[in-house]
C-alpha cells in the first residue's frame, strides 16, 4: 500500500512539470528561445533561470521517504539540456545544484544530489545534438533517463556517509524513482513538440514568403546595385510584404535606398551606413544589433528598434549590405533571421547571375569590335589599287567601286548593331566580292542560291569573314578561285553554305578550331565560331567539310 501511494504522489509531480512544462511552451518568448539556433548570452541565462526554477520546484515538491526526498529534478535538469544545449544544461543545473545542496533534506544526501543534479544537466546537453529539433527518439530518452537515475543512486552509494543508510534508501526508491521519471520525461518534453511544429510550419511559411517576395524582388535587381531606382523599388517591395519597420540597401560606400513605414523616425542618409552594416560587411556574416549605442549617430532614431544586417556578398567579397529594422522585443525571432538570410541569398545569386550575363555581353561586344576593326591592310591596298587602274579605263566603274568600298568600311566600322537583317548581312557580302571581282576580274567566279526575302536576324559581319578565306584559300587547279552562297529556309531558322574549290583545310587547324584556339595571325574563322556558339548555343558553332577538292562550311542561324 505505501508503494502504492509513492507511486500515486510521483504520478502528481509529474503532472505537476507537465502542466508547467505546457504553460511555458504557450509563451511566444520561450518559443522564440528555443528555436534560436544561436543564442546570445542574455537568451542563455533567461532558459537557464527557467529551467533552474523547473528543477528547484522538482526539488521543492518532493516526497519524503524515510530519510530521503523523491523528486523529479532529473526531468527538469536534463531537459535543460536537451531543449537548451549544453550551456542552459550547464547553467540550470548549477542553479538547482546550488539549491539542492543549501536547502534540501537531508543534509547527508546533499552532496550527492548536487552532483547528480549537475550530471543531469551534462548528460542532457551533451546529448542536444542527437535529440534535438523535436525529433525525439523516445526509447533512446527513456533509457538516457534510466540511465541519469542509475548514476544518481551510484553518487548516493559514494558521497553519502553511512553507506548502509544509502544502500537502505536505494533498495526502497529505485525501481518506481527510474522507471516513472523515465516515463515523466518523455511526457514532459513532448509537451514542447507543439513549438516545433510551429517553427517548421513558420519556416515553410516564411520560405513560401520569401519565394513571392523574390518574384516581385528579382527585376529589380537585374541591374545590380547601381541603378538606384530599382534599389527604391526593391526596397519598399520589401516592405510591403513584411512587418519590418524599415529597410535599407547600401553599398560599400554609402546608402543607395531607404524605405521606412510611416509610423517611424525618418532615418537621416547623410549619417553614413550604420556600423552593423560596416561590420556585416566585414565578416561577410549576418549581424544583429539589440540596442544602438548611444554614441552612434543613430541612436536617435533607432532607441526604439533592434536592426539586423546581411551582406550582399559576390565571389566571396561584400559590394552591399541590406539592413532592416524591427520593433524592439526580448528575442530576435528566428522566423525573421532566416527570411531575411534567404532573401539575401537570393538577391546575391540573381545580382551575380546578372553581373555574369553582363561580363557575357561585354565579351561579346568585345569579340565583335574585334572582328569590326580586323580590316586587313592588304585587301585596303589591293582594293585601291585596283580602282587606281580602272579610273584609267573606266571612270564610271572605278566611281562606282569606291562607293562599293565606302560602303563596306562604313558598314564594317560603324554599325553598332549585334543582330541585323540577313539581307543587309548579305548585302555587305556581295560588296566585298564585288571589290573582290574588280581585282580578280575572271579568275574569281561567285554564285548566288539565296532566297529573296529572309525573314531572320543576325550577327553583324558573321558571314563576311568566311567568304574572305573562301576567296584567299579557295583557288581550284585550274588558277580559278571559285565560291558559291547558298541559302536554304530550315523548319527553325536558316542554313548558309559557303564552298569553295581550294586544297582544303588541314586537320591541325580544324581541331585548333574546335578546341576554340586562335588560328594563325588571324581571329576570323575562330570567332565566328565562338560566336555562333555564344549565340544559338555550344552545337551551332561552324560545321566544316574539307577536304582535297574544296571547303564547305556551314552557319545555321534559328
Amino acid at each position: 500500500m505505501k508503494e502504492n501511494t509513492l507511486v500515486f504522489e510521483l504520478i502528481l509531480n509529474i503532472g505537476l512539470l507537465v502542466l508547467v512544462a505546457n504553460l511555458l511552451s504557450k509563451f511566444r518568448l520561450i518559443q522564440n528561445l528555443l528555436v534560436q539556433e544561436q543564442r546570445s548570452f542574455k537568451s542563455q541565462t533567461l532558459l537557464s533561470v527557467i529551467f533552474g526554477g523547473v528543477i528547484v520546484l522538482s526539488t521543492y515538491t518532493g516526497i519524503d521517504v524515510g530519510s530521503y526526498s523523491l523528486n523529479t529534478r532529473v526531468i527538469g535538469a536534463m531537459t535543460a539540456g536537451l531543449l537548451g544545449g549544453p550551456i542552459v544544461g550547464l547553467y540550470a543545473s548549477l542553479i538547482g545544484a546550488v539549491y539542492v545542496y543549501f536547502f534540501s533534506s537531508p543534509q547527508a544526501f546533499a552532496m550527492a544530489s548536487a552532483f547528480s543534479t549537475m550530471l543531469f544537466g551534462l548528460l542532457g546537453g551533451g546529448f542536444y545534438p542527437y535529440f534535438q529539433r523535436g525529433k525525439w527518439k523516445y526509447k533512446d530518452l527513456f533509457l538516457l533517463t534510466c540511465f541519469a537515475e542509475v548514476c544518481d543512486m551510484v553518487s548516493l552509494l559514494r558521497f553519502t556517509v553511512p553507506v548502509q543508510m544509502a544502500l537502505n534508501t536505494i533498495l526502497e526508491i529505485s525501481v518506481p524513482m527510474i522507471v516513472m521519471n523515465a516515463v515523466g520525461i518523455l511526457i514532459f518534453i513532448s509537451s514542447f513538440n507543439n513549438v516545433f511544429v510551429q517553427q517548421d510550419l513558420e519556416r515553410s511559411r516564411q520560405l513560401q514568403q520569401a519565394s513571392e517576395l523574390m518574384k516581385k524582388c528579382l527585376p529589380q535587381l537585374r541591374q545590380g546595385l547601381e541603378n538606384q531606382e530599382n534599389m527604391e523599388r526593391f526596397a519598399r517591395i520589401i516592405l510591403e510584404e513584411t512587418d519590418w519597420a524599415g529597410v535599407m540597401v547600401t553599398n560599400k560606400n554609402e546608402i543607395i535606398a531607404d524605405c521606412q513605414r510611416e509610423t517611424s523616425e525618418q532615418l537621416q542618409p547623410e549619417a553614413g551606413i550604420p556600423d552593423i552594416g560596416v561590420r556585416a560587411m566585414e565578416t561577410r556574416e549576418l549581424e544583429t544589433m539589440y540596442r544602438v549605442p548611444h554614441s552612434s549617430t543613430w541612436y536617435e532614431c533607432m532607441k526604439d528598434y533592434s536592426l539586423v544586417a546581411a551582406p550582399i556578398v559576390i565571389r566571396e567579397q561584400a559590394i552591399g549590405c541590406l539592413i532592416v529594422w524591427v520593433k524592439k522585443q526580448w528575442v530576435f525571432r528566428q522566423s525573421e533571421l532566416e527570411l531575411l538570410s534567404h532573401l539575401v541569398l537570393l538577391s546575391s545569386y540573381q545580382i551575380a547571375l546578372a553581373e555574369l550575363e553582363r561580363q557575357k555581353d561585354m565579351c561579346r561586344k568585345a569579340e565583335f569590335k574585334a572582328l569590326q576593326f580586323q580590316v586587313n591592310p592588304h585587301f585596303l591596298f589591293n582594293a585601291l589599287n585596283t580602282v587606281s587602274c580602272v579610273c584609267r579605263e573606266d571612270p564610271e566603274r572605278a566611281r562606282e567601286l569606291l562607293i562599293i568600298l565606302a560602303n563596306y568600311f562604313r558598314y564594317n566600322l560603324d554599325y553598332d548593331a549585334y543582330m541585323v537583317p540577313m539581307e543587309e548581312e548579305m548585302d555587305h557580302v556581295r560588296d566585298y566580292l564585288e571589290l573582290e571581282q574588280a581585282r580578280f576580274e575572271e579568275k574569281l567566279v561567285v554564285t548566288y542560291d539565296v532566297p529573296e526575302y529572309m525573314d531572320i536576324r543576325i550577327p553583324t559581319l558573321i558571314l563576311q569573314p568566311i567568304v574572305e578565306n573562301a576567296v584567299r584559300y579557295g583557288m581550284n587547279r585550274e588558277g580559278k578561285r571559285v565560291v558559291s552562297i547558298c541559302v536554304r529556309e530550315t523548319a527553325d531558322g536558316y542554313l548558309v553554305q559557303i564552298r569553295d574549290e581550294g586544297k582544303g583545310i588541314g586537320d591541325d587547324i580544324l581541331e585548333k578550331l574546335r578546341s576554340g584556339q586562335a588560328i594563325g595571325n588571324s581571329i576570323g574563322l575562330s570567332n565566328v565560331h565562338k560566336r555562333m556558339k555564344s549565340t544559338y548555343g555550344e552545337e551551332h558553332g561552324l560545321r566544316i567539310t574539307s577536304s582535297g577538292q574544296g571547303t564547305c562550311v556551314e552557319l545555321h542561324f534559328g
